[in-house]
């Protein structure tokens, strides 16, 4: 269903069983898949590629130009999954070239209300980014990762899957796999392992416990980021989260929070 209201450019391609409210404007080639809906006063623009089933609030704004001084009008785009909840007033600038030309949000995320995920942001998968939430170009959030309220990633960011940022928090280097970020002055630091989280998702407790002991050693910082790297690669090598932690640290361009 479209609204008589709506403003659909003859270039879109909209599954006839998403909906589009009230006033909203779909500008460009814009691809909508289904049972998609579009609340009052939603704007698309470009090449702006939406799958099935996601609910976007109203007076979000999708695909906008891209606040980089850079970016001279080149073609570049939006992803956006499937089964995404995305609330009122946020904003998904498109991608760049400075990035690989794509700004991508996966399945089963939720962006809430005033959040703004800047151009060539990556989101995976069933991760919650809270509202007032300032994500800037070019970070990374991993898989079923939180991000409270009212924080604030630099760029080029990475966040670990199923990592937790607390809320407030200033966020200048990685975030650990697994891990809590903390601290409302500016940098956070690391708080430890999530372990709420991880007991939601059904991590073992052998596991937990196997995280802390990683997350203390991390901590330590009378010890090199080196020299605990070779210390989880000598005891703990042969563990899946651990050797996930590993490449993630080992990956790192702006250094990981300690």
């Amino acid at each position: 269903m479209i609204h008589p209201t709506a403003v659909i450019s003859a270039h879109a391609a909209i599954d006839p069983t998403a909906e589009i409210g009230p006033w909203c404007v779909i500008d460009g080639p814009v691809q909508i898949g289904p049972r998609t809906v579009l609340m009052n006063g939603v704007a698309v623009y470009g090449d702006v590629r939406i799958g099935a089933d996601n609910h976007i609030g109203a007076h979000t704004a999708i695909g906008g130009r891209p606040q980089d001084p850079a970016y001279q009008n080149e073609p570049t785009r939006v992803e956006i999954g499937h089964r995404n909840q995305i609330f009122e007033y946020v904003s998904i600038h498109r991608g760049t070239v400075r990035g690989d030309g794509c700004t991508r949000l996966g399945d089963d995320n939720m962006v809430m209300a005033y959040s703004h995920l800047a151009h060539d942001v990556q989101v995976g998968t069933g991760s919650r980014i809270t509202a007032y939430c300032g994500i800037s170009g070019h970070c990374q959030i991993g898989d079923h990762a939180v991000i409270s309220g009212m924080v604030g990633l630099q760029q080029f960011v990475r966040v670990g899957a199923y990592a937790f940022v607390s809320g407030h928090a200033a966020i200048t280097q990685d975030v650990l796999p697994y891990s809590v970020a903390f601290g409302t002055a500016c940098p956070a630091y690391l708080h430890g392992v999530n372990l709420i989280g991880l007991e939601r998702h059904g991590v073992a407790k052998a596991d937990l416990h196997r995280l802390r002991q990683v997350m203390q050693l991390w901590k330590d910082t009378s010890r090199t980021a080196q020299s605990v790297l070779e210390h989880l690669r000598q005891h703990w090598g042969d563990q899946p989260q651990v050797r996930e932690i590993i490449a993630f640290a080992a990956a790192s361009t702006r250094g990981v929070l300690r």
